[in-house]
């Protein structure tokens, strides 16, 4: 995911860290628009980068509406 938002938004900080067991959240400017645990499943990485492109171009950030059905993580 990280590769697709540096993509559309070179300047875009993306930093990562291990957390919780199971947890997957994504902050843009301190905000969470996902949580795997709240959701459920990892959320459809190119609303992410919507949302990313969206907040760096003044517009609102929203929360994550799609979660994906299955997703491997290597």
């Amino acid at each position: 995911m990280a590769g697709l938002i540096k993509a559309k938004v070179p300047q875009a900080e993306v930093t990562g860290f291990v957390g919780r067991r199971s947890s997957f959240e994504v902050t843009v400017n301190e905000t969470v628009i996902h949580s795997k645990l709240e959701r459920g499943g990892f959320p459809e990485f190119t609303e992410v980068v919507e949302i990313v492109a969206a907040a760096e171009a003044g517009g609102s950030i929203k929360k994550v509406d799609k979660v994906q059905s299955s997703c491997t993580v290597l």
